[in-house]
């Protein structure tokens, strides 16, 4: 664990710094705003797409870059510029979206260009909100993406089925693609480098500033990777064990505010 003053702090959004009902708490708030007060880059990670992270980052009004879809996009929101962008090849896309013939149970959802694609906008309805904002229905999702490469693409599954479908994607995919779960009920798939780790990992060095100086806070399995690299990784009470076991410590749940006890703790130097 380091002790080092924190230069850096990167929060994961949903399950973290947004709760299950899409807000982020008064504390939690205050707690990122006097980190940045203090001189403290503030940065989010997020599978989610840039427009659909965008209210939340301005919202909280970081100032450091921020990071999306899995950490395969870094987006500097002051500038409105693209720093960093790695794609999913077209031809594994349209693989993956012929996985539903087999597993139609299994729901895709295809993020191009700030723009996400689904085929059955009834069962998607209840859950915009979590996939990003207006998704755009297309009965062929390869036909629509016109040959060009995407960002990722997700699975909405059962949460029974998650870790089936991690296994089954995975060796699908056979090393040319990430696969990681993100929530409950989301399996995704992303280009090789396109974690949060690694994302992580290219800020701190854009930003000048080293790894032990550098906080992460998470609570799926895709923020693993930025919660091993951080100099100070914390995991959520409402994250996995795996995940817990990989961090420096562990806060409470999201429903307790513990991205706020944790920057209280470690970042404000305000123990509970």
């Amino acid at each position: 664990m380091s002790a080092m003053p924190i230069r850096l702090l990167e929060v994961d959004l949903d399950g973290t710094t947004v709760d299950h009902e899409g807000h982020i708490s008064a504390r939690v708030l205050n707690a990122l705003r006097a980190a940045m007060a203090r001189g403290v880059w503030v940065s989010v990670a997020t599978g989610r797409n840039v427009p659909s992270a965008r209210p939340f980052a301005e919202h909280i009004g970081i100032n450091a870059p921020m990071l999306c879809l899995q950490g395969g996009l870094v987006y500097d929101l002051r500038e409105e510029r693209v720093l960093r962008h790695i794609t999913l090849p077209h031809a594994l896309s349209c693989e993956l979206v012929d996985v539903m013939r087999a597993h139609p149970e299994w729901k895709p959802v295809v993020y191009q260009d700030n723009r996400i694609y689904i085929n059955d906008a009834s069962f998607f309805a209840g859950i915009q909100t979590l996939i990003g904002f207006q998704p755009i229905v297309a009965d062929d999702l390869c036909a629509v993406l016109q040959a060009r490469d995407t960002d990722k693409v997700l699975f909405t599954v059962p949460p029974e089925d998650a870790p089936r479908a991690l296994e089954t994607l995975r060796a699908h995919v056979n090393g040319r693609a990430l696969v990681v779960q993100s929530h409950a009920r989301f399996v995704e798939v992303t280009p090789l480098g396109a974690d949060k780790g690694t994302a992580l990992a290219w800020l701190a060095d854009y930003l000048d500033v080293p790894r032990e100086q550098v906080m992460a806070i998470g609570d799926q399995g895709n923020d693993a990777t930025m919660i091993a690299w951080a100099g100070l990784g914390v995991a959520m009470g409402n994250a996995p064990e795996f995940v817990k076991a990989l961090a420096d410590w562990v806060a409470p749940s999201v429903d307790e505010d513990g991205a706020a006890v944790a920057i209280e703790r470690f970042v404000l130097d305000h123990p509970s």
